[in-house]
This record gives structure tokens, sequence and C-alpha cells, in this order.
């Protein structure tokens, strides 16, 4: 990139490890195009596990398909908590936790339904965040993984 050119927003491909269990074969990730094959990533992984928002990728760019990461170069320093609400939870409790999760910075996206990706800045209290769902967890009210 040069001057003051825009990155721009492209759709970057992770192939899942053969070991993993998911029904999906590969994770459609948004990304800016930062040049010499390198990408920011801009939304929240959901198969990735090892992926954040804003980490920096590398990626095999192949003429007529979607960048295709190979390995991660930087870190951001974002971190990522999964969580399902079980079916049985009540509405209200599900929007005061996502509520609770928002007043502290923390943003969330969501793939599924009653599935919440939240991203924890590296300003934010990730220990509380994890702490406050496995808690939320105990209650009946969702699972969570890190």
């Amino acid at each position: 990139m040069t001057g003051n050119q825009e990155p721009k927003l492209v759709k970057i491909v992770y192939i899942l490890p053969e070991d993993d269990e998911s029904a999906a074969v590969g994770e459609g990730l948004w990304a800016y195009a930062l040049g010499d094959q390198l990408y920011e990533l801009q939304n929240i992984p959901v198969c990735a596990r090892h992926l954040n928002v804003e980490d920096i990728v590398r990626c095999e760019e192949l003429p007529g398909e979607r960048p295709l990461i190979k390995e991660l170069v930087r870190r951001s320093g974002n971190q990522t908590l999964r969580v399902i609400f079980n079916d049985e939870a009540p509405e209200d409790d599900c929007v005061d936790i996502i509520i609770e999760l928002k007043q502290r910075g923390i943003q969330y996206e969501k793939p599924a339904f009653k599935c919440y990706m939240f991203n924890i800045p590296p300003d934010s209290d990730y220990e509380w965040a994890r702490d406050f769902l496995r808690a939320k967890e105990e209650e009946g009210l969702l699972c969570f993984d890190e």
C-alpha cells in the first residue's frame, strides 16, 4: 500500500485441519489486504480457534481463488470467547449477559442462533470476562469455550 490508500476488504479462507470434527471444511473471513500477501482479520473467527480479530496472517494467493491462510504473522492481542446460550435460558438473561459484556468494551458477532463470538480487546479484562461467563455456565445459562 502507498500513502493514503485505504486497505481493501476481501474474503480470505482458513482451511480446517483434517482432524477437526467441524462440519465445515473451511471458514471464510473478512480481512484487509495489506500487500505482500499479508491480511488483517476484520471479523471474529468461529472455527479458526487460534486466530483473532486484527491478527495479521500471510496467505497464498492463486489466480481466480480466494487467498488461503498459510500462517499467523502477528497477534493483535485480541482474544475470543465463544458462547452458546442454552435453549432453556430466558431471553432477558441472555440480553443482560451481552449488555454486561458490551459495557466493558467487549464486542460480539452472532454467527448462528444462540451462538455468539465475543472479542476481548487487549485493554479489556480477559480474566473477568472468562470468569463472568464461567459463572453463567455454572448457572446453566450457556456453554462457552476459550
